[in-house]
């Protein structure tokens, strides 16, 4: 799914069914979610929403990520 938008809202549900499966962490530890320097980190999904042109912010609370446009 391709997004040109500067934010893409979604619930933790939603992304779960377009990535197929969400590991638990996910919802838990807000940690799952940090932006880190994608050249050190080992985290994929860090990995794969920079690639696009994104940064995370969750809110557990909610169960909800907004993705904006940025660098890191």
């Amino acid at each position: 799914m391709r997004q040109s938008a500067d934010r893409v809202v979604m619930t933790f549900d939603e992304l779960a069914d377009l990535v197929a499966s969400m590991p638990s962490s996910a919802r838990i530890y807000a940690a799952w979610w940090n932006n880190e320097d994608v050249d050190t980190t080992n985290h994929v999904q860090c990995k794969a929403w920079q690639a696009a042109g994104y940064l995370a912010d969750a809110d557990l609370k909610h169960g909800v990520v907004t993705f904006r446009r940025g660098k890191r």
